[in-house]
Parts: C-alpha cells; structure tokens; sequence
C-alpha cells in the first residue's frame, strides 16, 4: 500500500534538510544572530550606562510630563481637586485636612470663594500617593491681618532657616555629603537626575531581596538626599515600609528635580539647604516636634543657628572661641548621626549618642574629611545639652490679645485642639481687627500701670484709682463696628498678664450691668402682654384682670382698659413710669432664704423711683422689686399652681415636688461625697471625716462602730490602738457600752459625729469599695436615701416642706426666664435663683455684654459676629482653597419697639445718670458731637459668714469689677472693664467711674473712627 501524501511530504523536508551545505548554512545565520543580540546588548550597556552618567533620557521623560502636571484656581468649589496623604510635612501644614476643614467652616456659614483646579494627570498623580513636583514652602505658618491687610500676627521659623547653600559652612557641607549623598556634588552633567544614586541603591535592593529570600543579609538604605526629603515630608510617619513607597518617594523626587527643565544644578543646591531645614530630630517634653538643623540646635543646645553659622566660618582668635567652635560642630555632627532614631539617642540614650558620635569622628578622619588632630580634640569635647527646653514659638502670649481671640476662634471652627498644632497650618486669616486702634489701646492700658500717667490723666480721684496699685488692676476693651456684612471685633484688648482671654473667658460679677439683662426682660414681657390682649374687647380685658395672678400682666389689663388704643411705643413708655420704691428695709424670701439688699447711694433709700429714673441712677432696691415681679410673672405661668402648692398639704402636685426635692437633696450631698472619699484609703477617709477630731478616743469608736456593725469590744479595742496607740481597758469598755448598741443607726451615728447620714454612709461605701463607680453608687444608696428624707414627709415638719417648696417654686421660675436672658447673649444656660440676678448674681462676660448692646444698636436683630473675613489655605500650591463668610441676614430677637426704647434709656444714663462723664467726650472732625449710651456696673465682690441672727461674721474680699457696656453713634459699641482679683481687692475703692473715665481718655483716638464708612483719611490714628 502507498504511503499518504502528508507522510511522503514530510519526507522529502526530512531529506532537503538533511543535506550538509544546508547544515552549514543554518549554523552561520545562528551565528550571525548571536553577533547580532551581543551587539545590542552591548548598545544598550552603552546607553544605561550614559543614562546614568547623564540622565539625558529621564531628564526628557520627567520634564515633558511635569508640563502636563498643572493646576489653576477657579471661583467656587473645584471639581478637580485632591489632597495628599498624611505624611510629616502635609499633616503639620494642614494639606490633608483641608477637605474636613471646608466641611467645617461651610456648617459655620463659610462658602469656598476660590479653590485650585487639578490638570487630570495632576489629579492622578496625587491620588497615586505621589507628591506633586512643586517646592514646598519652609517658611509658612499660620499669618493673621487686620483690617487693610496690616500684619497682627505670624508664626515664623525663619531664624532657625537656611536659605542659601552659600550660608552653610564647608566642613558641615561635606560632612553631610559624606554621611548621606557623597556623589551629589561629583554628579557629572547638568542632566543628572539627583534623586538616584545607582550603585547604592541597587546594593540596597540586592540586599533587601537577600533579606526576603531568608538570606543572612541586614538591608541597608539606598536613599539619597532627595529621597529622604521625600520621606520625611511626605510618606506616613517619615518611613520606607514597602518598595512602592520606596518607588513613589524616587518619583517625587525626580519630579521634583525636573520641575523647571532638564537642568537641575540649582536643585541639587537646594536639596541640600531643604534637608538642613527639614530633618526630624525628635520631639522635646513641653516643645513639641523639632525640624530641621536651626531648630535642633537651638532647642537641644541653646546654640543659635545664626551663632552657629558665624562660630564655624569665623578664624578663632583664643583657646575659648576654638573650643565653641569644637563643640558647635558637634553638636551638628551629633544631630547628623542621630536621624537614624533621634527620639532614642536625644532623649532616651545620651551616651549611646556621644559613642555614635566619636565612631563617625574616626570615620570622617579616615575618610580626609577631618584631621586626625581635629577629630582627637573633637573626641575630647563634650555635646553640651542644654539643662531646659524653650518654650515652642508661637506660644500664646499676654501681650497679643486680638491675635490670640482670633487663634481661639479658629481652634474652635477648625476642631484644633492646641494652638501649637494651629500655628503650624499653611493658613492666611483676614480679620476685622483695627490693628493701629488696638495697638494705641494696648499702648494706653500699659501706661494706666504708671502712677504718673494715672495722676496725669486724673484717674486719682474719689471712685476711681485712689487706693491700691495701679499695676493690680486688669482692664479690658471690646470694640465693635456695625457694618453691611454683619458686626466686626474692631479691638480685642485687656491687660491680664496671661494668654487668658479676658473678654470671653472669665465669668464675672458686674454689678449694675445686670440691669440692663432685667430692664430689657422686663419690656420684653410687657410687649408680649401687649400682643396679647390689644386685641380683645373691654369685656375681655376686664375678666383677664379678674383672672391674672402676677403684678405685670394686672398692670398690663388695666392699662389697655384705660386707654384701648395706646401703640405699643405708648405703652412701652408708659411702663417705664411704673414706679418702685427704693426702701432697703425690707427682708426678701429669696435664693433658698431670707435676703436683704442696699442701695449705691444711700440717699436712695427714703425715695420711690419710676423705671426709668431708677436706670438712671442705679437703684438696687428698684430692681429686686421688679425682678421680684418678674418671677411672678413667670410662677403665674408653671404647670402647677404655686399658691395652691404651698398652701394644701394634700395637694397631688406638692407630693410629685416634695420627692424631687428631696432627691435632688441626695444627689447633692452624696456626689459631694463620692467625689471626695472616692479612691482614698481607710485611713484618709477617717481624718477626712473627723478632720480635727482623728485623737479623740470617742470619735474614733463612733466611726468604727457605724462602720463595722457587729463588730465587738475587742475589735473595736484594736481599732483604738492602732490610731492611738495606747487605749485604757476601761476607756474601750465604757466606749463601747455607750455606742455599741444594736439600737443605735446611721441617723445616730451621724448626729453623733455631726455630718450628714448620706456623707457617713458614702465613707463607709467607698472604704469599703474605693473604686465603685457613680452609677453603681447611686444604685446601691436607694434605701438610704429613702430613709435619710423620710422626716421630710412627716406632717410636723410642714414649715421645712413649704421652705423647700418655696425655693423650687422660685428655681422653676427662674428656669423659665433664662431662655430669655439666653437669647439676648446670655453666657450661661442656667441663672442663680435670686432676685439679686437683677443686680449681677448671675454673673456675666464682658462679651456677652457687648452682644446685648448690639441687638439693642441693632434694633432687636442679632446681627453675625465678624472675626475672620478670609481663610486661604495652601497658598501657592494645588490645593489652595479660599473661604470667606457667606453673607446672611440677623436674626430679630428683640422687638424693635423695645430696642429703641432700651437705647433711648441708655442715652439718657450718660446725659442724666451714672456716666455723665461721657457726655460731650466723642465728636466728629467738624466738632459734632455723638450720640453716646450705656449702662454702668461694679462689684465688690466677697465671701461672707453669717450668725443665726444674719449678722456677718467674717468678710473676705474675692475681686472687684467695674464695668460700662456703651453704644458710641450709629455703628460702635462694646464693653470696658476694670478688674482686681483676690484678697487685694479689698485696698481698692474704685466704681464703674473707672470704666467710664477709661473711655473718656481712649475718646480721642475712638472719635477719629466715626467718620463715615470709605472716608480713608479718618482711618489713620
């Protein structure tokens, strides 16, 4: 059989092949090939090798796609922007954060004016982890302006900077390029690309293989000087965990180095001076971080980089300059050698340093960096720690008051939780502060310490600084300006000699200032009756006069019925003449007990004043009665009935109250205790609660006998012995006879010992279970608590029941007019329950004062607060974003008819009353006066003991306060204080004429202020 066409085919290939010349022939094709792949083999040799001497191929790659790596801004939020990852420099500049930072700040009523714009190849470069190629700043930090764009504060590293490669000293130089980079310098072209050393870091990458590969190979850096610059600024935490963060740190940096053409001789320069000023050293105990070599030297050893520089590049002309000169250098040579671990060998292991150190003094010798004759004395000089360290800069200072409120509000609007992070954001802030006004106020404020500029200024007189030391007292000024945008901080001063806000940070007792919070309550509440009842007919107003049960809104009925179409302005004014009298003679059930209150002057004691009158002159007596009217207003208006309350005993309501009372009662007394017995040993919980009595033999049983129940008389007889040590049989027997009984409580043993039986119960708890916690404390003292205020429901004790009920009656009402007082720029969410409101007891801020004024100037409308008017971040780089306050509209608090008849009064107290010094003090240029208001208000503040009989006892002095909350014409308005704290307030006698007096002197420079808007001339001081 033939065989298949397919199979004689193959046969004849078989045999065609198989001829020798064939052969022959194939064998020299496959040779040639070989020639051919040794040749481009060789080729391609030739051009990585010029590649790397001249990076002539990346130079082009790197310069080409850096032209595609831009950004612009735009107005309005961008829809093209990304932010870094948190690496060391980004996160202290804020880069990462500015995303949740515009969150923020638009939830405040902030809206981005103006936001960078990322090309996409830009966009993906940052979303890769890779930082964008533009030189980030060195010298930024947080910068505020004032109105005008006037400096009022900047954080500034600069004195710890280099600036030019020039400046750095030749041996420091080529120390560095030793220890780190030794070919940066030798790199052959113009071309090279600086960010890669290619024999190192291909040793590093065999090494770091080797290691993976379980080989005994320790892996080795590989990082050259701009590699490092990459990771110290921008990879997580400073570190190389992966060979991508290896691969992305090279590629920033050739980014980098290309940014402004193939040429990067210059940047090899700066590269040198940014790693000088960016090397982490470490964190000081009550510095913060440290960065770069001006900083280390400065904070590690006292040395000055400026000093530094000057010492090392100066011939030395005596024994002691080459010694600093020694020690100066290694000091760098020590922070130099330390960035392998800064924290453990500057902190931790300052020897296991100087060892480092003299072992890389040997190893520049060996190398002709140094001398052996300089590396042997360089060995026998010590470092040179400093003993302390400096305080970081930028710490808050007493002296930058307006600076510090605005670095107060921008912690709160960011969510920054120390100014020490705040300083360091790339951030610009535009504020409203006068910068020329608030410098002449601080100027004025620290000549008031001067007795001769006080005489002069004839501060010397009666009410004013004519005892004590002028120097003692602490006076504040809040300026504002009402503008189209909103209400703008003009001056932010006082002279407390510490960073403590003043204004806005201390809670203070300023007197008749209060009067101007119940004045505006009270016609506030009066314009509430009014809307009320105009409406209603004669018949109407008749029965809700038969029906009202508090004094105001009888008065209100009944002056509708008189005159049915009286406007609300009329009625206003016509409660203003309502009048009060002024006796002091009166005892006033208030604030948990009986009170009694004087006048100012006490030639207002015999007389009866209207509102008005009584706003002028400041009559106290005036203002408890009318605050005394008030709380019943708001009594009349609770969800029981207080008369009906008090007055039947069966009464469902008064039972609800009685166990609340009493509740709260408990609460008090044993948080008191767990707060103060919580944690101490059995010992300390007995001298504590025997205080004075720890040796009396009959304390010491009692104590232990409420404690141990049961316990028996030998026991008991250890106990005295071991606080007494020696103990008569007899005394134990007689002892334990007396309070031993099973009959005896803790009611007992707490009348016994003079506390509380909550107080006793709590010892013994928390000495038995020091570490219980409040929840668990409060379950367990259930039935204590029960029986402790049993007594209070027994029908004998009515008059203690109707006294309690009597003060919550009271606290329920005040509880109803806080919100009210809250509205108005009240500080505080809760008032003391006391007629004395009305004269100051509640405390105030010299702030929420001037908030008070501005609704008032404003006609009832609160208008927004302006502080910032601009916040740009990251400034000159691509993700620069600009934020300033959207424009909103106030808010109408306050009636308008009120607001105006509140300014009116205030006026009036400046031409007929309490700050008549004012009057005429504030014109404009051509000589017209302005109109002025306020309201004046002092404390002397104490701390006084009383007998059974309210005779005082003792009376120490805790601070006086003097304050005048004003309105200067149409825009202007703020508060000015004068303020001495603690036992020497007692030498001094001054009033709320101090304040007064103070802004009479700062009137000159205020006045020029009152032109109108866009008149630049009368901006200048």
């Amino acid at each position: 059989m033939s065989a298949k066409p397919s199979f004689r085919l193959f046969l004849r290939f078989r045999d065609y092949f198989s001829f020798p010349h064939l052969r022959l022939s194939f064998n020299r094709i496959l040779s040639r090939l070989r020639l051919k792949w040794v040749f481009l083999g060789l080729a391609l040799l030739a051009v990585l090798f010029y590649e790397i001497r001249t990076s002539t191929l990346q130079a082009r790659l790197f310069s080409r796609h850096n032209e595609r790596l831009s950004y612009d801004t735009g107005p309005g939020r961008s829809p093209a922007i990304a932010f870094p990852r948190s690496g060391p420099l980004d996160g202290r500049l804020g880069y990462p954060k500015i995303a949740a930072f515009q969150s923020r700040l638009e939830e405040r009523g902030y809206r981005v004016v103006e936001q960078a714009r990322l090309s996409p190849e830009l966009l993906q470069l940052i979303e890769w982890g890779i930082s964008p190629p533009y030189r980030e700043p060195t010298e930024v930090g947080l910068e505020i302006r004032g109105m005008q764009g006037l400096p009022l504060y900047r954080f500034s590293r600069a004195e710890h900077l280099l600036h030019d490669v020039e400046e750095i000293p030749p041996l420091v130089l080529r120390t560095l390029l030793f220890l780190e980079n030794r070919s940066l310098e030798e790199l052959p072209g113009s071309r090279s690309n600086p960010a890669i050393e290619w024999d190192r870091l291909l040793k590093a990458a065999f090494l770091y293989v080797g290691s993976k590969l379980g080989l005994p190979s320790s892996v080795q850096g590989g990082s050259t000087l701009a590699v490092q610059l990459e990771k110290f600024r921008h990879s997580p935490k400073g570190r190389t965990d992966s060979p991508l963060e290896k691969l992305r740190q090279v590629t920033g940096a050739s980014l980098k180095a290309y940014r402004e053409g193939v040429n990067t001789r210059s940047w090899r320069n700066q590269i040198i001076v940014d790693y000088f000023n960016s090397m982490p050293l470490a964190a000081a105990p009550g510095h913060g971080e440290i960065f770069g070599l001006g900083e280390g030297l400065y904070v590690w050893f006292g040395l000055r980089l400026k000093d530094a520089l000057h010492i090392l590049t100066a011939a030395p002309n005596s024994p002691g300059e080459e010694l600093k000169k020694l020690q100066a250098f290694k000091q760098i040579l020590a922070l130099l050698v330390s960035l392998p671990a800064p924290a453990y060998f500057l902190l931790e292991d300052r020897d296991a340093l100087e060892k480092r150190v003299n072992q890389y003094t040997r190893l520049l010798a060996k190398a002709g960096v140094i001398d052996e004759g300089y590396a042997q004395a360089l060995e026998e000089t010590s470092i040179g720690f400093r003993s302390s360290v400096p305080p970081p800069p930028g710490y808050p200072s007493s002296a930058d008051k307006a600076a510090n409120s605005v670095r107060t509000t921008l912690m709160e609007i960011l969510g920054i939780a120390n100014s020490y992070d705040l300083d360091r954001l790339h951030l610009e802030v535009e504020s409203t502060i006068d910068v020329p006004l608030q410098h002449k106020v601080m100027e004025i404020f620290r000549s008031l310490t001067d007795p001769a500029f006080v005489k002069a200024n004839g501060l010397g007189g009666e009410r004013l600084l004519e005892n004590g030391d002028p120097r003692k007292v602490v006076y504040s000024l809040l300026l504002v300006e009402r503008t189209p945008g909103g209400n703008a901080v003009r001056v932010h001063a006082d002279s407390l000699a510490q960073p403590l806000d003043f204004n806005r940070g201390i809670k203070l007792e300023l007197g008749s200032t209060a009067k101007l919070r119940t004045m505006a309550h009270y016609l506030e509440v009066l314009a509430l009756l009014y809307r009320e009842f105009f409406a209603l007919n004669l018949e109407d107003l008749s029965q809700k006069s038969r029906e009202a049960r508090d004094p105001l809104t009888q008065w209100a009925v009944d002056a509708l019925r008189k005159e049915k179409n009286m406007s609300l302005n009329a009625f206003l004014r016509l409660a203003l003449e309502r009048r009060y009298s002024a006796n002091p003679r009166e005892v006033f059930f208030t604030g948990g007990g009986l009170q009694s209150f004087g006048n100012f002057d006490s030639q207002d004691d015999g007389r009866v004043f209207s509102l008005r009158e009584a706003f002028q002159r400041s009559s106290n007596l005036v203002f408890i009665r009318l605050m005394r009217d008030l709380v019943k207003f708001h009594q009349a208006r609770l969800p029981y009935d207080p008369e009906a309350v008090i007055s039947e005993v069966n009464h469902p309501e008064r039972q609800r109250l009685l166990k609340e009372i009493a509740d709260d009662e408990s609460r008090a007394i044993l948080l008191k205790a767990y707060r103060s017995y919580r944690g101490l040993a059995p010992e300390a919980i007995v001298n504590r609660i025997l205080r004075e009595r720890t040796r009396s033999p009959r304390h010491l049983a009692i104590v232990f006998l409420a404690w141990k129940d049961g316990a028996d008389e030998q026991a008991l007889s250890a106990w005295l012995k071991q606080h007494l040590r020696t103990v008569a049989p007899d005394e134990v027997a007689r002892l334990y006879r007396s309070y031993g009984s099973s009959r005896l409580n803790l009611a007992d043993y707490s009348y016994l010992l003079g506390v509380h039986p909550l107080e006793l119960w709590s010892a013994v708890e928390l000495a038995h279970q020091p570490a219980v916690s409040w929840m668990e404390f409060w379950g367990r003292s259930a039935a204590v608590r029960q029986s402790s205020s049993a007594w209070l429901f027994q029908t004998r004790n009515r008059h203690a029941q109707d006294r309690r009920l009597r003060i919550r009656v009271e606290k329920d009402a005040f509880s109803l007019m806080a919100p009210y007082w809250k509205r108005l720029g009240f500080p505080f969410s809760t008032m003391v329950p006391s007629y004395a409101t009305a004269i100051g007891n509640s405390s105030d801020r010299p702030a929420a004062l001037a908030e008070i004024m501005g609704i008032i100037v404003n006609d009832g409308i609160r208008e927004p607060l302006l502080g910032l008017t601009k916040l740009r971040f990251a400034r000159g780089m691509p993700y620069e974003t600009l934020l300033e306050p959207d424009p909103q509209s106030g808010q109408q608090v306050l009636e308008p008819a009120v607001a105006r008849a509140l300014k009116a009064m205030l006026g009036e107290v400046v031409e007929l009353g309490t700050a008549r010094r004012l009057k005429g003090a504030f014109t404009r240029a051509d000589g017209t006066p302005v109109a002025v208001g306020g309201k004046t208000g002092s404390g002397d503040n104490r701390f006084e003991t009383f007998d059974r009989r309210g005779s005082v006892l003792s009376s120490r002095a805790t601070n006086r306060t003097a304050a005048l909350v004003f309105y200067i014409g149409d825009r202007y308005f703020g508060v000015i204080s004068a303020f001495v704290d603690g036992p020497e307030a007692a030498h001094y006698r001054f009033t709320s004429a101090l304040p007064v007096a103070l802004l009479k002197i700062l009137a000159p420079v205020i006045s020029v202020r009152l032109e109108p808007p866009g008149d630049e001339q009368s901006r200048d001081l």
